[in-house]
């Protein structure tokens, strides 16, 4: 099973291009967030229909419903953005790139900090209309205490980097390097690749952030 929640405007191929691209299976749902009020609702209750007539024509059996978020109370669109995101059922995915801009700031906040739960986020390109996954960083992901020496290490490096240079560069065990680059991957700091007999590491966007904020 796999929900999707997406802000939606006046124009549903924001949201339906997203979700045809990654799929629609029996028991799908789909939330879309729509402002409290509308300059326009007419325009707005057609791009619900016209998202509905298209999916359906893929999966008669689909759930589809409209939540209305609030546009001028932030914290309380965030509650209610994140609210929908805790209580989603199987794979969640986010699409980001439709709808009004004070539904897409509290989606974002909402979901940077829950990337745990997401599943996978998508963007519809305002520039070329192209569909492109999104890897949202974990705000609040933080280094283990063993480990942060070796974050630091590999900060310092050009990467992506091997296993044996930042055990140079650290000037420790191997082992210790590669048991630290583990518990650096769990948090997502890190991603690692084996090449030939050769391990390299690269610091995530996630892991760019952290180093960023303690500087």
């Amino acid at each position: 099973m796999r929900t999707y929640i997406a802000p939606l405007g006046y124009d549903s191929a924001r949201v339906t291009r997203p979700i045809l691209s990654q799929g629609i299976e029996r028991e799908t749902h789909i939330e879309l967030l729509v402002p409290t009020s509308s300059t326009d609702d007419n325009r707005s209750e057609q791009a619900i229909g016209d998202v509905r007539r298209m999916v359906e024509q893929v999966e008669p059996e689909i759930g589809l419903q409209k939540t209305a978020v609030p546009h001028d109370d932030f914290e309380t669109a965030i509650e209610l953005c994140g609210s929908l995101i805790d209580e989603a059922d199987g794979e969640v995915v986010v699409i980001f790139g439709g709808g009004a801009r004070d539904i897409f700031l509290p989606l974002t906040v909402a979901a940077l900090s829950r990337t745990d739960q997401i599943h996978s986020s998508h963007q519809f390109s305002d520039i070329d209309g192209e569909v492109r996954e999104r890897t949202l960083p974990d705000l609040t992901a933080n280094a283990p205490a063993q480990a942060q020496s070796t974050l630091e290490t590999i900060s310092k490096l050009d990467t992506p980097v091997s296993l044996t240079t930042i055990t140079d560069a650290a000037n420790v065990s191997k082992s210790t390097i590669t048991r630290h680059v583990k518990l650096l991957e769990r948090q997502g700091l890190v991603t690692s690749e084996t090449h030939g007999k050769t391990k390299v590491v690269e610091l995530t966007t996630t892991g760019k952030l952290l180093i960023s904020r303690q500087e």
